[in-house]
């Protein structure tokens, strides 16, 4: 019987993070650690030797490499998925009309459809225990002009997270939606034309997935990484959305082409 965890965008520093937290449980026999970059995939493979490289794009075939995988490789009733974690994802900062049709439906399918995906796959092989993580972010709080459709997709991934939580609570099975707010990978740029840029409350890779790991084994349906994000959860939901609006777009204006 084999115990599996799935990690999603496990190449980048907060998926490495997941990894490094899951390898801590004794119970899980193999990581699939799930990426695009074949070279970034073996290096994991070479230094943790739980690690099972799988090559997936969610912007074209992902979703279903990772259904063919599981069809193939566990057995219903007698395998398990104990963690799944939808980590991978993407963003764009600018004008919603500077961005095109297909990087619009990129982004969802990334962002949107392949975690619903995977869940629906994982979950008829999960037991009592199992555990899903979903990294949304604090962006999910309020509206986010010239981040709209990132901030957009993290409310459905969060919605969904919440709702599906409560489904599956009388299986035992946690949902658990993590909202950090900027983290500090290779993914956020230092500065634009010059100018460093600066990010309110930025978190470590590390401390996110600590603290997602902390509330999951909890069995929390939502996690704030750090301490502005467990504010702002609060701020953004007492205070006018105009208001928390207003506030965001003079923050992030002059970074914004």
């Amino acid at each position: 019987m084999a115990k599996v965890a799935i990690v999603t965008g496990a190449t980048g520093g907060l998926g490495q993070e997941f990894i490094k937290e899951i390898k801590k449980i004794e119970e899980i026999d193999e990581i699939w650690a799930v990426g695009r970059n074949e070279k970034k995939l073996e290096e994991l493979r070479k230094k943790y030797s739980i690690i099972r490289p799988v090559i997936a794009d969610f912007r074209t075939d992902g979703v279903e490499v990772i259904k063919q995988k599981i069809q193939k490789e566990l057995r219903a009733n007698i395998d398990e998925v104990r963690f799944l974690i939808n980590n991978a994802g993407i963003g764009y900062m600018g004008h919603f009309d500077k961005q095109g049709t297909e990087d619009i439906e990129k982004l969802c399918k990334i962002n949107c459809s392949a975690p619903a995906a995977l869940m629906s796959l994982c979950i008829p092989y999960m037991k009592r225990g199992a555990k899903i993580i979903n990294v949304s972010s604090a962006s999910s709080f309020q509206p986010n002009p010239y981040l709209s459709m990132y901030s957009a997709s993290k409310v459905f991934l969060k919605n969904l997270s919440r709702a599906v939580s409560v489904e599956l609570k009388s299986r035992g099975i946690t949902v658990t939606c993590v909202c950090p707010g900027w983290i500090d990978t290779e993914m956020l740029p230092d500065e634009k034309d010059g100018e460093k840029i600066h990010y309110t409350g930025k978190i470590s890779a590390e401390k996110v997935a600590k603290k997602a790991m902390r509330d999951c084994l909890k069995g929390k349906d939502i996690s704030t990484p750090g301490a502005f994000a467990s504010y702002f959860r609060i701020y953004s939901k007492y205070t006018p959305t105009k208001i928390v609006m207003k506030q965001w777009v003079k923050a992030i204006r002059r970074y914004v082409a």
